[in-house]
C-alpha cells in the first residue's frame, strides 16, 4: 500500500490504534480495519495484536508517513522473554493491557478527540485528565466499541448508529479522591517528568520501585482496603467505583508508610486469621504478576498489620512536631499540602513541578517519614503574584501582535517577566504582569508624537522586514529611543495598528536587529506565528503547509522550516516597500520581468535579488 495522502502527527500519550483511527478518518478510509488489511496486515478479530509486532511497525510508519522510532514510542511492544511492555520510556505489565475493546472518557474527548494510551490499563479505570470514569459502551445504542471498526476516536463504530462519543455520560470522581488517584495515575503517564513526580510524593523503600512495581503494589492492597473486592476481579466493571476507592485507599497507606492510618486497619476475619483471607483474595484479584521486590513489601505490610503500631518517630528534634499533612509550620516551613492549598493547585501538579526543581525545598523527617517543606516566603510571594499574571499569550491576542515579538520584549528586558521557574513550568508560556504591561504602554504613550496622525500601522509596515524573524524587540528598542518617531491611531483597537510609522522611516526598520542576541524564536511556532514571519495571510499559509514544506508538530510548526521558507519567498509587499511601489504595482512588475514564484505563497527572493543587483529593472 502507498503512503497515506493525509499525515497525522501523533499527540503526546495518544495510543497507536487511536492514531491509526483517527488517520483512517482523515483519509476517507471506512474503518480502521480496511487501512489495516489494505496494507497487508493479517488479523483475525484483534487488530491491535499487528500494531505491537515490531517486525511489522516499520511499513505501518511507512504507511502513516510517521518517522518509525517515533512510532515505536507510541507501540507497546513486550520485553523479550518477560511479561513487561515498553511503556513511553518507562514499563507497564502485558496482562495490563487492553486491546479488544475500546474505553473512553466522554468529557476528555470532548477536550481532545484522540484516544489515550492510559485508556488501555485495566487497572487505570479513570482518566486522570477529567477524573471521569471510562466506559467502553455507546451510550446511544450500547455497543461495546472496538477497534476493527473504529472510524475516528469520537464516534460509535456502529454504522447504524455514529453517535457522538462526546455526548454521552459518565460518572466523575469525587474532587476529594483526585489528588492521590492522580498520583497513582501519574505512575503510568507518557511524560517521565510526571512518573517521577508521583514517585517523590512517595517514602522509601517505596520510592525506589518501578513505576508499574508501586502501581501494582497499589492493586494488591485494593481487596484488604474494600472487602466488596475480596475474592474479585477487580476488572468487573460492576465493581468499577469500589476498585477507585481502593486505589485512593492504598495510596494514603503507602505514602504514609510505614504508619497506617487507624480508619484503614482491616476488620479481622472469621477465627481472627484476616491475612491469609487477604492473600487468597488478593491471588484471586491480581492484575499482572509482581516483582520480588513488590512481593516482599507485601509481606511487609501483612506483617505489620498484624502488630501494634508502634511510634516510629525517629528524629529526636521534631518528636512532638504536628503531622505534617495538617498543613501546620515546622521550623519556618510549610507543608507541601500548605503550598498546595495558597496557591489554589492540585496535589499532582504541585508534585510535579516540585520533580521539575521548581521550588526551594528542605527535607524533613516526621513520625518517621521525610516529607519535603517549602519556604513559606517563596510561596506566599508567588499566590500574591498570582492574580497579576499576564501571560505572553494574552498580551500576543490583545495586541495583534505575534507571540515571538512579546516573547523578544521579555527576552531583551523592555518587558518585565515574571522571572521565578514556577510559571513557565505551570502554564507552559512566559509571563509577564498586568503592572509590567501597563508601565510598557505608559512609555508608549509619553514617547508618542501627538502631532503625527498619518502614517502606516506597525503591522502593516513591518511587512516590510522579510527573510527572518522580525526583531521586534529591536523595532520597540528603536521607536522608545532617541531616533524613533511615531505617531498613535486613537480609533485603532489593539497596539500593532495604533502606533503610525512615518512612510520615510518604514526602510529603516529593515535595517534594524534585535538588541540581545537571545532574542530568538522557539523551535516551534503558532500557525500566527509562522505566516506573520511569511508575511502571507493565513488562507495562503495554509495552502502553502499543505504542499509538505513547512513540517508540523501536533498543533505547532517548525521554525526550522518556517525560516528556511522566509529565505527562499518573497512578498509583494516587501518588494514594493523595497521598490517603492504599491503593493499591486509590485506584483504587476514580478510578472512583467518574470520573477519565478514558489507555489503561489511567493516570489523567489534569490531571484529578486539578482535582479537588484544587477539593476536591470524599471517599474
Amino acid at each position: 500500500m502507498s503512503q497515506v495522502k493525509y499525515p497525522l502527527a501523533p499527540i503526546a500519550g495518544e495510543s497507536l490504534m487511536g492514531l491509526v483511527a483517527r488517520v483512517t478518518a482523515e483519509n476517507g478510509y471506512p474503518r480502521t480495519g480496511t487501512l489495516l488489511s489494505e496494507a497487508g496486515w493479517v488479523y483475525d478479530n484483534k487488530p491491535t495484536a499487528a500494531t505491537t509486532n515490531a517486525e511489522q511497525l516499520p511499513a505501518l510508519a511507512d504507511i502513516l508517513v510517521v518517522p518509525y522510532l517515533q512510532l515505536l514510542h507510541h507501540a507497546h511492544g513486550p520485553e523479550e522473554g518477560s511479561a513487561i511492555i515498553h511503556w513511553f520510556g518507562g514499563r507497564a505489565w502485558q496482562s495490563e493491557l487492553r486491546t479488544t475493546i475500546r474505553r473512553y472518557a466522554p468529557a476528555s474527548l470532548a477536550l481532545s478527540a484522540h484516544h489515550r494510551a492510559i485508556w488501555q490499563l485495566a487497572s487505570v479505570p479513570f482518566c486522570p485528565e477529567t477524573f471521569q470514569v471510562l466506559r467502553s459502551e455507546c451510550h446511544e445504542c450500547g455497543a461495546t466499541q472496538r477497534w476493527r471498526y473504529a472510524n475516528g476516536i469520537a464516534t460509535c463504530d456502529q454504522d447504524v448508529c455514529s453517535a457522538d462519543l462526546r455526548e454521552g455520560q459518565a460518572e466523575f470522581i469525587p474532587h476529594e479522591m483526585r489528588g492521590n488517584l492522580g498520583i497513582y495515575a501519574g505512575l503510568f503517564s507518557h511524560d517521565p517528568d510526571v512518573r517521577a513526580a508521583s514517585r517523590s510524593q512517595l517514602p522509601d523503600p517505596i520510592s525506589s520501585l518501578e513505576p508499574h512495581d508501586i502501581a501494582d503494589l497499589a492493586v494488591k492492597l485494593s481487596p484488604w482496603l474494600n472487602v466488596q473486592l475480596r475474592g474479585k476481579w477487580l476488572t468487573n466493571p460492576d465493581l468499577t467505583m469500589a476498585v477507585i476507592s481502593a486505589l485512593h485507599d492504598a495510596v494514603t497507606l503507602l505514602r504514609q508508610w510505614p504508619i497506617v492510618p487507624a480508619d484503614l486497619l482491616p476488620t479481622p476475619g472469621e477465627g481472627g486469621n484476616w491475612s491469609n483471607k487477604l492473600g487468597h483474595a488478593v491471588k484471586q484479584a491480581r492484575i499482572g504478576r509482581s516483582s520480588p521486590r513488590v512481593k516482599a513489601l507485601f509481606a511487609m505490610f501483612l506483617h505489620g498489620l498484624q502488630q501494634e503500631q508502634a511510634d516510629l518517630s525517629q528524629s529526636p528534634d521534631l518528636t512532638n512536631l504536628p503531622s505534617a499533612d495538617e498543613g501546620n509550620e515546622i521550623i519556618g516551613l510549610i507543608s507541601a499540602k500548605s503550598a498546595v492549598r495558597v496557591l489554589r493547585e492540585t496535589d499532582t501538579i504541585i508534585a510535579k513541578l516540585r520533580a521539575a526543581g521548581v521550588f526551594k525545598l528542605t527535607d524533613v523527617r516526621v513520625h518517621g517519614v521525610v516529607r519535603p517543606f517549602h519556604d513559606p516566603e517563596e510561596i506566599e510571594k508567588l499566590a500574591r503574584t498570582k492574580p497579576d499574571r499576564l501571560p505572553l499569550t494574552a498580551v500576543s491576542q490583545s495586541t495583534q501582535l505575534p507571540r515571538y515579538a512579546i516573547a523578544q520584549l521579555m527576552q531583551s528586558g523592555l518587558l518585565a517577566p515574571l522571572t521565578h521557574p514556577y510559571w513557565e513550568a505551570r502554564y507552559g508560556v512566559r509571563n509577564t504582569t498586568t503592572q509590567a504591561w501597563a508601565a510598557f504602554e505608559a512609555k508608549i504613550q509619553a514617547k508618542a508624537d501627538p502631532a503625527m496622525i498619518d502614517g502606516v500601522p506597525l503591522q502593516i509596515a513591518a511587512r516590510a522586514i522579510g527573510g527572518r524573524a522580525k526583531p521586534w524587540a529591536g523595532i520597540f528598542a528603536w521607536l522608545l529611543g532617541p531616533d524613533g518617531r511615531f505617531g498613535l491611531a486613537p480609533e485603532a483597537t489593539d497596539l500593532s495598528h495604533q502606533i503610525l510609522i512615518p512612510a520615510e522611516l518604514i526602510d529603516t526598520l529593515r535595517m534594524l536587529e534585535n538588541p540581545l542576541p537571545g532574542a530568538h524564536v522557539e523551535d516551534e511556532l503558532s500557525g500566527a506565528d509562522a505566516s506573520e514571519i511569511l508575511n502571507l495571510a493565513t488562507n495562503r499559509f495554509l495552502k502553502f503547509v499543505a504542499t509538505g514544506r513547512i513540517r508540523r508538530h501536533g498543533k505547532a510548526y517548525l521554525a526550522v522550516d518556517v525560516l528556511q521558507t522566509a529565505a527562499e519567498i518573497i512578498g509583494s509587499v516587501e518588494i514594493g516597500y523595497r521598490m517603492g511601489l504599491p503593493p499591486q504595482s509590485a506584483q504587476k512588475w514580478a510578472r512583467k520581468v518574470g520573477l519565478p514564484t514558489i507555489h503561489d505563497a511567493g516570489y523567489c527572493r534569490m531571484s529578486f535579488a539578482k535582479i537588484m543587483k544587477q539593476g536591470a529593472w524599471s517599474a
